[in-house]
């Protein structure tokens, strides 16, 4: 496996700002570190360049690399696809306040077509390679497939991704990273294309979820005013582990691989173990949910209406084909009616999130494996379509509860499988509870320990 970063951003800030390092010799190292590993691994899809003037802010001296999803200014989009979306040209307001604050943005990482897909698979593009095989061409997770491949990298401490129906947490999950799905409409979406407006979520992954909360400290529009104030009250108001119920969603970790559920119980002992109160739960509409995503949630709703247009009609010739079968055979009648099947599926979601939310009164949060799979091989899934869509709809069977019940979640690395591949804990809370919920996982994270503890 590659080598890690060796700083924190709360080490690169306190060096930075004492004047200790200059912020371009920090950025110059992580662009060595990506010109390395790139060749092997194949994170990015486009790469910057240093700057030619000191970054200044909160987060100087910090990389991050952006999913191809989003735009940047001086980068093409693709999303995933072999043309480029022309008008994604200028950054949104995400790529904005990292950028106001400091941060440097050293490329674009590869994506899933359009962001169709939880395994990191993409025809027209390389497949990042999971860094924790070095023997087989193991996949990354997707859609955000070379974000936490490009953190191990050590090209950067934070990752921004988007979060549809798992597509953070299964690649942080897979890869070993930290990984957040934010709520629905929580934070901005412009300058991001589109895949389902009514669940897509912007998201970050970083080595730790104590990088993660500079960047969401940045990122979220309730703190990004005074971003430092919320890391130094997380700092001095910091959660205790002692007396907190934790909700185990118990029909989550049935049918896990690999030992998945063993590790992750064995996380949970650790927590009880320090003072949690462990309490079983009996999630509300799991099956009625599960149906939902299999059906195609709101993705083969929504995207046709940004896809199957006249303007657009190269990049949908272009589709890959497990990307078109899911929509191809619409018609225009289809299409006009979906509005109406979006309405009827957004009435049931909210069904479901009412449950979900009133079960969550019981507990601090609720949590389960987040993949009850290891990453499989990349010649597996390309083997055939029912392989790939089998691992697929597994990769993805508890992430998709969070999108489709409106609530957030979090991944945080949970040790090696029995095939000595990462796993993740999912951490679930209400919707809106985001910053409780980057204050739990800082907290489950300072006694099950981070990336950096789970694979040295």
């Amino acid at each position: 496996m590659s080598p890690k970063p060796i700083l924190t951003i709360k080490q690169i800030h306190r060096l930075v700002a004492d004047k200790k390092i200059h912020p371009l010799t920090l950025i110059g190292d992580a662009y060595s570190k990506l010109d390395q590993h790139q060749p092997q691994l194949q994170a990015f899809r486009s790469i910057g360049e240093v700057p030619s003037t000191s970054p200044k802010g909160l987060l100087a001296g910090v990389t991050v690399s952006v999913k191809d999803l989003y735009a940047v200014t001086g980068f093409d989009t693709y999303a995933g696809s072999p043309l480029a979306l022309l008008e994604f040209n200028r950054s949104g307001t995400l790529v904005k306040r990292l950028t106001s604050a400091g941060a440097h943005v050293c490329g674009k990482t590869h994506t899933v077509e359009f962001a169709f897909g939880g395994l990191g698979t993409n025809p027209h593009w390389p497949v990042p390679v999971n860094p924790f095989d070095t023997q087989q061409h193991r996949v990354p997770g997707g859609s955000s497939s070379g974000a936490p491949v490009s953190l191990w990298m050590g090209a950067c401490q934070l990752a921004l991704g988007s979060d549809t129906a798992g597509s953070v947490r299964v690649p942080a999950a897979f890869c070993g990273t930290f990984g957040l799905k934010t709520s629905v409409g929580r934070w901005e979406k412009d300058g991001i294309v589109p895949l389902a407006p009514s669940v897509d979520t912007a998201g970050l992954l970083a080595l730790s979820a104590a990088d993660a909360l500079w960047g969401f400290a940045v990122l979220d529009p309730a703190t990004s005013n005074n971003p430092k104030a919320f890391i130094d009250q997380s700092t001095l108001t910091k959660k205790s582990i002692q007396g907190a119920r934790i909700g185990v969603i118990t029909a989550l970790f049935e049918g896990c691989e690999g030992g998945i559920d063993k590790r992750v119980l064995n996380a949970l002992a650790t927590l009880e173990a320090a003072g949690a109160v462990l309490v079983e739960l009996d999630w509300p509409y799991l099956e009625e949910t599960y149906q939902l995503f299999l059906e195609g949630g709101f993705s083969a709703l929504e995207f046709p209406a940004f896809i199957k247009t006249e303007v657009r009609r190269p990049w949908f010739e272009q589709l890959a084909p497990s990307t078109k079968m899911r929509f191809a055979h619409l018609t225009d009648a289809d299409i006009a009616d979906a509005p109406a099947q979006v309405a009827e599926k957004s009435a049931l979601i909210n069904t479901f999130n009412q449950a979900a939310e009133a079960l969550l009164k019981s507990v601090d949060f609720a949590v389960c494996p987040t993949c009850p799979i290891s990453a499989p091989t990349l010649a597996y899934v390309d083997a055939s379509m029912e392989h790939y869509k089998e691992r697929n709809i597994q990769a993805l069977r508890n992430t998709q509860v969070a999108n489709l019940q409106h609530l957030c979640a979090a991944t945080l690395p949970c040790g090696l499988d029995d095939y000595d591949m990462p796993l993740g804990l999912q951490i679930m809370m209400g919707h809106g509870q985001d910053q409780q919920l980057m204050h739990w996982s800082c907290t489950v994270e300072s006694i099950i320990g981070d990336a950096k503890h789970h694979y040295n």
